[in-house]
């Protein structure tokens, strides 16, 4: 079908507003790959039908939110459409007392989050991008950040949802409530599915209580092994952190050097923030830290921001943003095992998760670096872990997937998307295993 005879039919379901320009649909342009039309639904019933008549046309599409995580992902098959779900953005019922909020999906986290501030209370997450991404971008990606350790993910904070399948038909799962009927979980068949299963479109969170205030107490260590030790120890301590992440090959304005640091982050009354600081000061230097600093007020936003950010990228990367998951308690033998000057990487202490940064040269090998990945993903796998690259230049993903091998649930995972999206339209091929 052609681009012009698409926008015509299109305009036609969601009106001329509802359709982007040339210009603002670049922010839906990954990996050389340029949709046909950037369709912006304002209702449900707007994407039900879209998804009507993209059904009929067996024409291809990405659900999107503000399009921040499009680049993870294999390389896109022949993309017809993008369902951008930018407009679905207002609160549907806000119970401040029951500490829930149902949203539609295209809101924006900071939004949501000023929102909720008003009655000092917050989503606990905290992803890359948190300017720009929407709550059903999140979702649909299962995007954290380093609060993970004491809130959880999406998974833990997802009560219920409304989804609509590439037939039209508009699902159901979970409810308003914490504590749900019994039955078949589908809240969390939908996180982390990117868009494979359905497009959702209506939210409700649990939240939390806004900490009082907040504090970070950070050291540096002479070796990877020591700061890893003293991390997981401050981890497993009763001093209960938000968040425990360990930097290495980084710059950060409290120090001269790139040595090994640990950072712990706490929120909380002042009176118990207080004890959380000396305990944890107190545990740093019985386990040979050097300079230790206990930063409160601006300085702690800057440096939260500078760790959330992290595995953000410029729309162009020169780096290779990798995630890797494995126990924490094996993260110092494998970070030792791989790491390399040029790197940079962060690891969530807590929860056992690696970010890992990669520069690409200037005339760049490309299979010299997939080579590179397959041996850290091998290494990873060795000890029951596995590897995903967030980011990386199109180039790279002609020679590696991204995702790596599931095992034995891809049968299972390909019957699921089949009953979901019998004609294979949502987001194909940029799954694991292409599905």
């Amino acid at each position: 079908m052609e681009v012009s005879s698409l926008s015509k039919d299109f305009s036609q379901i969601v009106g001329e507003s509802g359709l982007l320009s040339d210009v603002e649909a670049s922010d839906y342009v990954y990996d050389n790959s340029v949709p046909k039309a950037v369709v912006l639904p304002s209702s449900v019933q707007d994407i039900q039908n879209v998804l009507r008549h993209v059904s009929e046309q067996n024409l291809r599409v990405i659900p999107a939110g503000a399009g921040t995580k499009l680049g993870t992902g294999n390389l896109a098959n022949n993309t017809d459409i993008v369902i951008a779900t930018t407009q679905l953005n207002k609160v549907v019922e806000y119970e401040p007392a029951d500490l829930t909020v149902t949203i539609e999906s295209g809101m924006k986290l900071a939004d949501l989050q000023n929102e909720l501030a008003q009655h000092k209370q917050f989503l606990p997450l905290n992803p890359p991008y948190s300017d720009k991404c929407t709550i059903g971008g999140l979702v649909a990606t299962n995007s954290s950040g380093p609060i993970r350790l004491r809130y959880g993910t999406a998974r833990n904070l997802v009560l219920g949802m409304k989804v609509v399948h590439a037939s039209g038909t508009v699902v159901k799962s979970g409810g308003k409530v914490v504590k749900n009927v019994a039955g078949y979980d589908l809240n969390k068949l939908y996180i982390g599915s990117y868009g494979t299963l359905g497009i959702i479109t209506e939210i409700t969170l649990k939240l939390a209580p806004l900490p009082i205030k907040e504090s970070i107490i950070a050291a540096q260590f002479h070796n990877i092994q020591d700061a890893v030790k003293t991390g997981l120890k401050v981890v497993s301590s009763q001093s209960l952190p938000t968040y425990v992440n360990l930097l290495v090959g980084c710059t950060l304005d409290l120090f001269d050097e790139k040595k090994p640091t640990v950072i712990v982050g706490f929120g909380g009354d002042p009176e118990t923030l207080s004890w959380q600081l000396k305990t944890t000061q107190t545990l740093l230097e019985q386990n040979d830290a050097i300079g230790v600093h206990t930063v409160e007020h601006e300085l702690v936003s800057t440096i939260s921001n500078s760790i959330v950010e992290f595995p953000s990228v410029d729309r162009q990367p020169d780096v290779v943003i990798v995630k890797i998951n494995i126990r924490r308690t094996d993260i110092a033998e494998f970070v030792d095992k791989i790491y390399k000057d040029t790197y940079e990487m962060m690891s969530l202490l807590g929860n056992g998760v690696l970010y890992l940064k990669i520069p690409v040269d200037s005339e760049p090998d490309f299979q010299a670096l997939a080579n590179i990945l397959a041996q850290i993903r091998h290494n990873a796998a060795a000890i029951g872990g596995n590897l995903i690259i967030e980011s990386a230049p199109s180039e790279l993903k002609h020679h590696i997937d991204v995702w790596g091998s599931i095992g034995n649930t891809l049968n299972l995972m390909k019957k699921i998307k089949s009953k979901f999206d019998t004609k294979g339209l949502l987001n194909p091929g940029r799954f694991v295993s292409d599905i």
